[in-house]
């Protein structure tokens, strides 16, 4: 990933990924930026815990609103949260529309792994790879605490 460039993102939060700080093992690190609201994929809490809800914040300056990208192979990707280094993963395998996005250890699971799709618009949406679904923020919503689910890929921009 090009961490001198403003990248674009749709699925986990239709949202715009951009470089949040560098670690000394020179690990990008990134805010995943929802184009609807402006505000940033983050973990509840500071949570560690397995199964802890991913949903929209204000972009601050926490470990726990900073991501960065794994390869899986195959072109998908882990997308890892740093506080926790547990992955953005669709609860229970779901193909619903709904399910919530939370963190849970990255083990080698389709539910777990994430593509990203260029819309053609600059942005991108986040693809699981189980269900083909991308992430977005409940009901378009521009409230810190929105929670994060899988949804069809719809042209609205709370899905890039």
């Amino acid at each position: 990933m090009n961490t001198k460039h403003l990248i674009y993102f749709g699925l986990i939060i239709a949202a715009a990924i951009i470089p949040a700080s560098t670690s000394a093992q020179s690990i990008p690190y990134y805010y995943i930026r929802a184009k609807h609201s402006n505000k940033c994929a983050q973990v509840n809490g500071v949570s560690q815990a397995n199964g802890a809800v991913i949903s929209q914040w204000d972009c601050v300056n926490q470990n726990n609103v900073k991501w960065y990208v794994q390869a899986a192979g195959d072109g998908y990707y882990y997308i890892r949260a740093k506080h926790s280094n547990k992955c953005a993963q669709v609860n229970g395998v779901s193909q619903d529309n709904g399910a919530v996005i939370s963190q849970w250890d990255c083990v080698n699971q389709d539910n777990v792994k994430w593509y990203f799709q260029a819309t053609g618009d600059g942005y991108y949406y986040i693809r699981a790879k189980h269900s083909n679904k991308c992430a977005q923020v409940n009901g378009v919503s521009q409230d810190n605490g929105a929670v994060i689910s899988q949804w069809n890929c719809v042209n609205q921009d709370n899905v890039k």
